[in-house]
């Protein structure tokens, strides 16, 4: 029994390592797409005078529609990076594991229920944990795919905005 359990605290052990996996990936989503969006804007007042042309060509009506699809992948990719920091397993008030469920417990209480486990309410309540680990990885790790996904178009955008900032005059 204590072997699985060491083999059950090690896998949730290593769920907790992919969270923190997870986090770090979503940083550099978001850190490029604000400095993107940044040097963008510098250059914004130069494009914008292309858009307010009277009457609209076909220039304006490119350069409306890229901007506006470059927001699109930008806006997508920053809520998925962003959503990747918000917690997503919810209080059960009933865990012995779970950080959350102990600090809703005062501590007396919290004694004499850990007290009280033995190794099968133990192994239940570690498998608990592993398994909502798991999903909240497996749920960050989506987001963190598909904002990098996002940030492959956004970028190419980025640099045909900027490109087309550069050159007007």
């Amino acid at each position: 029994m204590e072997e699985r359990l060491r083999s059950h605290y090690e896998s949730l052990s290593r769920a907790i390592r992919f969270v923190s996996t997870a986090d770090a990936k979503a940083a550099p989503v978001l850190g490029l797409q604000i400095a993107l969006v940044g040097t963008l804007g510098a250059r914004f007042e130069k494009l914008w005078t292309i858009v307010e042309r009277s009457p609209w060509g076909i220039e304006s009506a490119i350069l409306v529609a890229l901007l506006v699809l470059y927001s699109s992948f930008v806006i997508a990719a920053v809520v998925l990076a962003a959503r990747v920091y918000m917690p997503t397993n919810p209080r059960t008030g009933k865990s012995l594991i779970y950080f959350e469920d102990i600090s809703s417990m005062d501590y007396e209480t919290f004694e004499a229920q850990a007290k009280k486990m033995d190794h099968e309410l133990i192994e239940c309540q570690l498998l608990d944990q592993i398994h909502s680990v798991s999903q909240v990885v497996s749920t960050k790790m989506y987001r963190v795919r598909w904002a990098f996904i996002l940030t492959g178009p956004s970028s190419f955008l980025w640099v045909v905005l900027l490109v087309w900032g550069s050159v007007q005059s």
